[in-house]
């Protein structure tokens, strides 16, 4: 009878054990995609810690498996490979998806901000408040992660020195967006759309004078080899990018899965900031050890730039409010946010 209630109870106690802890068969594995390639410095520093804490978390409840380079969906193609399915999740950059979510754009507006943590925690609020029932939940995602890269600079092709704002005009800039272009046509200059991919060439030849340009890309496009000065202390417009997971998905995972998911993606948004700063402040270390002169703007200059730059989110408004009447109050809760920093 002893070796009758043992065998019962330890039958019972492995049931409740199975049940209690996840398995092979009730575990969730989330596919990813990513158009990163598995080198690049955001799958380092951002994506795998975000994935390892995840299941840390979650104790493997919850696994992501990653898709890098374009596997599942190119950059563009991100947020429509979530909604359709093909992956779960995935690193939607917001400057490739502005017609399907334009009011996230506001990010790329220059001269919002120059410290990059204080951009963050607005930006961030500005999503968790405003954007995720005005754009992302209307289209079936939801943001969990958010990294956003150091304002960006302007890359010459020459030294010039710039006293002010009329050293600069007429030269034609590649832009990488809408906002950047309205900032330096602004600003005196030309603004020029073309691929980053196409941008050595074309300032090798001359097509254009320079670029707006994260400094931690410039040495990955080498550009330092057709280009020889680059601003160090302006603002043109951050970037963002959101990892964001079906919504479908996100209702399928518990509430406790969901906290400890909410909890790993803040922390590596917050981590990401100082990463991103780490990051740009060897590249303009590595640039200025190759040669390419560091030109840091006098206050008379950068308050001339800060004059120009101020007309640039009354046409973001205009042109955004085309598309969502929502975009003033977008604008203006985001102003808020930054001067609560």
């Amino acid at each position: 009878m002893n070796y009758l209630n043992n065998t019962i109870k330890a039958a019972v106690a492995a049931l409740a054990l199975a049940m209690a802890a996840p398995t092979m068969a009730d575990a969730t594995e989330l596919r990813n995609a990513s158009y990163l390639p598995p080198s690049h410095f955001g799958t380092k520093l951002m994506l795998e810690p975000f994935f390892e804490r995840i299941a840390k978390y979650t104790d493997g409840a919850v696994t992501v498996q990653n898709f890098p380079g374009g596997q599942l969906a190119s950059a563009q193609g991100t947020l429509d490979a979530i909604t359709s399915g093909i992956a779960n999740m995935g690193m939607v950059g917001i400057g490739y998806v502005g017609d399907t979510l334009p009011m996230s754009t506001i990010i790329e507006i220059p001269g919002a901000f120059t410290d990059l943590r204080a951009g963050y925690n607005a930006y961030w609020r500005l999503i968790q408040d405003h954007l995720l029932e005005s754009e992302f939940l209307p289209r079936g995602v939801r943001p969990i992660m958010l990294s956003l890269l150091s304002q960006t600079q302007i890359l010459l092709a020459g030294s010039p020195q710039i006293n002010s704002l009329s050293d600069l005009a007429g030269l034609k800039i590649r832009v990488p967006h809408a906002a950047a272009a309205e900032a330096i046509a602004a600003l005196g200059m030309v603004p020029v759309e073309l691929p980053t991919s196409d941008l050595y060439l074309a300032l090798e030849r001359g097509t254009v004078d320079g670029a707006v340009m994260l400094t931690a890309s410039v040495p990955s496009y080498k550009l330092q080899e057709v280009a020889h000065s680059i601003t160090t202390n302006l603002a043109m417009g951050s970037v963002g990018f959101v990892e964001a997971i079906s919504e479908k998905d996100w209702q399928k995972l518990s509430a406790a899965e969901q906290q400890e998911i909410t909890r790993a993606g803040t922390e590596t948004g917050q981590a990401s900031v100082d990463a991103m700063l780490s990051v740009n402040a060897r590249a303009e270390s590595t640039l200025a050890e190759s040669g390419m002169k560091m030109i840091t703007l006098n206050d008379s200059v950068l308050a001339e730039i800060a004059k120009a730059l101020s007309t640039v989110e009354a046409k973001w408004v205009e042109r955004v409010s085309a598309r969502n009447p929502k975009a003033a109050e977008i604008a203006a809760a985001y102003r808020a946010n930054l001067a609560a920093q």
